[in-house]
């Protein structure tokens, strides 16, 4: 969003504008949630387009729930939160860990914890994995250089269970902590990001038939 063309900045302010106004769009506490990654706010045009997207929200009587995506919730929180950021989360989390369970629970104490213990306000990131060794296979553009191209061990691939035990604890988490999660809500990564690890998005049995074990898992957690 914010790294198009001068000339096409308007019209993609104004089409985040009008997503934010579906009726279908999720929405925490009555507002648009809306989560931010890979935004440099230290960059004077990223910063200038920020501050005029929320102007423009603001004048068609928007107030999203902005979530910043880092790292750390409140290093996170303490750089953003004048920047009209709500709460911080994580897109994801990478690991070398071999065990999954050992893995995700060194980083609920990284980040949870750390979040409620510093009263900082959080959206739970529940990670499906952190393996990507295919991109280490096939480097992407964008990641020259990442730590990641010469990390020799990463996580086991989750199991169904594994992800849904992990899900239950961040839904915990929230019930606990309505003081450090006030949006009461979770965010799953991911969908279909198969190359780094993580995913939900049902894959092939060696039988040719869809693999729907993980969605199965979390589906018996939110609708037991």
């Amino acid at each position: 969003t914010f790294g198009v063309p001068t000339t096409r900045w308007p019209a993609e302010r104004d089409r985040v504008r009008r997503l934010l106004q579906e009726k279908g769009y999720q929405r925490v506490l009555g507002r648009p949630l809306v989560f931010v990654f890979g935004v440099d706010l230290a960059q004077p045009e990223v910063a200038r387009r920020w501050t005029e997207l929320r102007a423009s929200l603001r004048s068609a009587s928007l107030d999203p729930y902005c979530v910043f995506m880092g790292w750390d919730p409140a290093k996170d929180f303490a750089a953003h939160a004048t920047q009209g950021f709500a709460a911080v989360s994580a897109y994801a989390h990478p690991g070398s860990e071999p065990s999954f369970t050992r893995y995700v629970e060194a980083f609920e104490r990284h980040a949870w914890d750390s979040a409620q213990r510093t009263r900082t306000p959080y959206v739970p990131l529940v990670t499906t994995g952190w393996d990507k060794r295919p991109r280490q296979d096939h480097p992407v553009s964008w990641e020259k250089g990442a730590a990641y191209l010469s990390q020799p061990t990463f996580p086991a691939p989750a199991t169904p269970t594994e992800i849904a035990e992990h899900l239950s604890r961040a839904l915990a988490f929230v019930d606990s902590h309505p003081e450090t999660c006030p949006a009461r809500t979770v965010i799953l990564y991911a969908w279909n990001e198969h190359d780094e690890g993580g995913w939900l998005c049902p894959t092939w049995t060696p039988t040719g038939r869809p693999d729907q074990q993980r969605l199965e898992a979390i589906r018996k957690v939110l609708k037991p």
